[in-house]
């Protein structure tokens, strides 16, 4: 071991005892160093504001603390203004109220003497030389402005009174005084001292400090005081809880008058003035069902401001809660009673109820959801609802109601959804494209969601199985054009494989209904994709376009070679009304193309053109088949009396050849013209003609087009009634309407004719059937008609549902047996008593016998 000369110790203990003065030198210079710098801070900040606040900013609670010594040295020099402007005080006063540590208190007394003292008075109680050295300055001091710094320097903190006014001593006068000064610290100090002292002077002071500007003197008489004069007292207790305009008075008053006084207090709500209302609302108690009550009636209030506080308290209460969890349709008054509950809550924001939408079973409250978020609440509880509505299970487990239920949530996503809950609506509209809530959520998707939606709905308009075309197009054409137009365009020019002609179709009806001037050409070219009604009604939207470029256009396409365009164009041009095709038109009728020239005959007649449509008869011996019927079509139905009277004569010619007569006896069929029946049923005679011409008047199935065949029916020699009676069978159930409404009309000149003709028909055993139907309505409905007919077939039908178990079919056959109570009706029973059927027979003898029960009792 190596000992250096001189030394006793080892070398490296010398070593290690030199670093250790070194370091701790170094520590030393450095503390000092910071200490110096800290201090110079403590001054700067001392003398400027700015440098103040960054002082502050540099240094938290903790680190002023522990250098309470150096900002005290530097307020020697510079002032208190450097703790209280770094809030060393506040952070001393902490440190001794919460933890009672004594040095802190030591320091205001050397910085703060007077809010020193104020703190030897509150730890008195527990420290007793706090309390001896209040008492000493306090009595040292002996004069009042000492005493009114102290209570300054309490500013308002809470102390027990009566222990300060033992302290204080007989200082009476002084705190009488101080009870009027003019500053509210010194006032409330002198109330707490006087509040317990049952002296007249004392007891005035605090009955009149219930009116004092302070807020918290008011809060702590209402609080602390107590009297004799309870009534009195009660009564400015409610007069502060009802008009003080401070929240924290009214709040004493109410636990007051609760505690102390509750025989007393009560209150009636109808003569309140508005702000009284409030701050009874505003202070209503927890449990409490007399509050409860008066706050739901308060909630059907049209002023907001009342209506708020009264939601405010039933949703601390989880009252509104409760309403939603709980809501039952089965009881509907209720139900409607708990939807307005809530509605009006949610009209001033208190909407924390809705919260359980996330958790609940109960449809009902669901529902409930989806109508009150179409207004108000939070967009994320639409969230939850779209969630909980598109889930399978909700459509499992809501049998009931569930149509509505979900029309409701996806209006209200439609309405507010977020852009979450667009997105989960645009899943659902996949998920469910084919089922019927399709036509739900369609109409109502919204065009804030296009860039969500358009996608969607090209893929469906590109799908040849979407359930409703008519209802994606309007859908679609509700958003705006520049998103989808490509897409259109690109189906359009697509080759036939590509697409169906629906979808195509359907894409140029989009196109065509957007009114673009810049797709002019596209849409004419493109017009052969619609059936011919489709064109009549599509051109009302070409009237849109310019006059001039539309003209241009259409001649254009006119003098090409593409027939279906040609076609398309002409079919359309008469619903434009430019006269100035006309010329075109009727040019077109000698196109090679049998297309074109039906198209051309058709526009014609669109154009009223009659003159020209009877020179066309030409078209009758057209070498195709469908221009002859169409062109007879045309004639029948738009041309002149002489066209009509050459038309009927081709029927009667022995020379003209059966095609042309098929023709001539097709356009009588499709005409509206009431000749046109009288010249089909005279072709009936014709054996050869006959099957054509009964089946050309089996399509005149309107009311006045049945009442003609039946006028001819009814003056028919017997082998004519026969064939009428044919085209009666042939028109089967489309015929049937008519003739029952004819029936209703009870035209006597008719009711037989037209009963004949049911019961040829077999009409009337089908509806004799229908009396033994398991549906009430259907028996019933069966019964008036078969009363129309008054037959005997009719009326054996209906003897036979005269003991019917529902009261209304009864009612039907008891007014159809009163029309027998005739001559004819007679004869009708007479024969029904000897049908073979028994119970024909039983129930005609019933019938009998209220007829001559009704007669004698006339």
């Amino acid at each position: 071991m190596e000992i250096l000369p001189g030394f006793s110790l080892p070398l490296y203990s010398i070593i290690a005892i030199i670093s250790a003065a070194a370091a701790l030198l170094i520590y030393i210079i450095i503390r000092v160093y910071l200490n110096y710098s800290f201090t110079k801070k403590c001054d700067r900040a001392a003398e400027d504001p700015d440098k103040m606040k960054e002082f502050n900013e540099t240094y938290s609670g903790n680190k002023l603390l522990k250098r309470s010594k150096l900002i005290e040295k530097s307020a020697e020099k510079n002032g208190t203004e450097i703790i209280t402007g770094t809030g060393l005080n506040d952070l001393w006063e902490k440190q001794f109220l919460v933890y009672r540590r004594t040095k802190y208190l030591k320091k205001f007394i050397n910085h703060f003497p007077e809010q020193g003292l104020f703190f030897c008075m509150l730890g008195g109680k527990t420290r007793p030389a706090f309390e001896k050295l209040f008492i000493k300055t306090i009595s040292q001091g002996g004069d009042l402005n000492l005493l009114k710094k102290v209570a300054s320097a309490g500013n308002g903190k809470d102390f027990d009174g009566k222990y300060a006014a033992g302290l204080i001593g007989d200082r009476f006068q002084d705190i009488i005084e101080m009870s009027g000064d003019s500053e509210w610290p010194v006032r409330f100090f002198a109330v707490k001292l006087l509040i317990h002292n049952s002296d007249k002077r004392a007891v005035r002071v605090i009955w009149e400090a219930f009116s004092d500007s302070s807020s918290l003197i008011r809060k702590t008489i209402a609080a602390e005081f107590t009297s004799a004069e309870n009534k009195k007292l009660s009564e400015i207790l409610k007069d502060l809880l009802l008009n003080d305009p401070a929240y924290t008075v009214r709040k004493a008053a109410r636990l007051r008058l609760d505690q102390d006084f509750p025989e007393l207090f009560q209150i009636k709500t109808a003569p309140l003035t508005k702000p009284q209302i409030l701050h009874l609302l505003g202070l209503l108690h927890d449990g409490s069902d007399e509050d409860v009550n008066t706050a739901t009636e308060y909630l059907l209030s049209a002023d907001l401001e009342i209506r708020l506080q009264a939601a405010l308290f039933l949703q601390q209460q989880d009252i509104l809660k409760k309403l939603f969890i709980d809501a039952d349709p089965g009881d509907k008054t209720s139900y409607n009673r708990t939807g307005k509950l809530l509605k009006m809550a949610c009209e001033v924001n208190c909407t924390d109820f809705l919260k359980e939408l996330e958790h609940t079973e109960n449809p009902a409250s669901v529902h409930l959801a989806a109508g009150l978020l179409k207004e108000n609440g939070s967009r994320e509880y639409i969230d939850k609802l779209a969630a909980r509505v598109f889930a399978e299970s909700f459509s499992e487990k809501t049998r009931e109601n569930y149509t509505a239920i979900y029309t409701e949530a996806v209006e209200c996503i439609s309405l507010r959804g977020s852009d979450t809950a667009l997105e989960m609506l645009n899943k659902e509209l996949i998920r469910r494209y084919k089922e019927s809530v399709s036509s739900i959520i369609l109409p109502i998707l919204p065009v804030r969601g296009e860039s969500v939606f358009i996608p969607t709905l090209i893929e469906f308009l590109k799908a040849d199985d979407f359930p409703s075309a008519e209802l994606l197009r309007q859908t679609i054409e509700r958003f705006p054009p520049a998103l989808y137009i490509e897409e259109l365009i690109t189906i359009l020019r697509s080759t036939p494989d590509a697409f169906s002609a629906d979808v195509k179709k359907e894409s140029f009806k989009i196109l065509g209904e957007m009114k673009l001037s810049c797709c002019l050409q596209m849409i004419l070219e493109n017009l052969k994709l619609l059936s011919h009604s489709e064109q009549k009604e599509f051109a009302v939207i070409l009237n849109n376009y310019d006059e001039q470029a539309f003209t241009a256009r259409v001649s254009g396409l006119l003098q090409s070679c593409d027939s279906e365009v040609k076609a398309s164009l002409l079919s359309s041009l008469p619903a434009t009304g430019l006269k100035k095709f006309v010329k075109d038109v009727k040019e077109a009728s000698k196109d090679p193309d049998p297309e074109v020239r039906i198209a051309s005959i058709w526009a014609l007649a669109g154009y009223g053109e009659i003159k020209l449509i009877s020179q066309m008869t030409d078209g009758l011996r057209d070498p195709v088949e469908r221009v002859r019927r169409e062109t007879a079509a045309v004639i029948a139905e738009y041309g002149t009396e002489t066209a009509m009277a050459q038309l009927k004569k081709l029927l009667t010619d022995s020379n003209e050849v059966l095609p042309v007569k098929s023709a001539a006896i097709h356009g009588f069929g499709q005409s509206r013209r009431e000749e046109s029946i009288k010249i089909l049923v005279d072709v009936l005679s014709d054996a050869d003609l006959r099957p054509l011409s009964s089946s050309a008047l089996a399509q005149k199935v309107s009311k006045n087009e049945i009442r003609r065949l039946v006028e001819l029916f009814k003056d028919a020699a017997p082998q004519l009634r026969e064939n009428i009676a044919e085209v009666f069978k042939a028109m089967g159930e489309a015929g049937e309407p008519a003739i029952i409404t004819l029936l209703q009309e009870e035209i006597s000149s008719l009711r037989e004719t037209l009963s004949e003709i049911l019961l040829k028909t077999g009409y009337i055993e089908t509806t004799v059937t229908k009396l033994r139907h398991r549906n009430p309505d259907i028996r019933k409905r069966a019964a008036a008609i078969l009363a129309l007919m008054q037959t005997k077939e009719s009326f054996k039908g209906m003897v036979l549902a005269a003991r019917d178990p529902d009261s209304e079919v009864r009612v039907e056959v008891l007014k159809a047996l009163e029309k027998l109570n005739t001559k004819e009706g007679s004869l009708i029973l007479n024969e029904l008593k000897e049908d073979p059927d028994k119970r024909v027979r039983k129930y005609t003898l019933w019938a009998l016998e209220r007829i001559e029960a009704k007669n004698s009792a006339g």
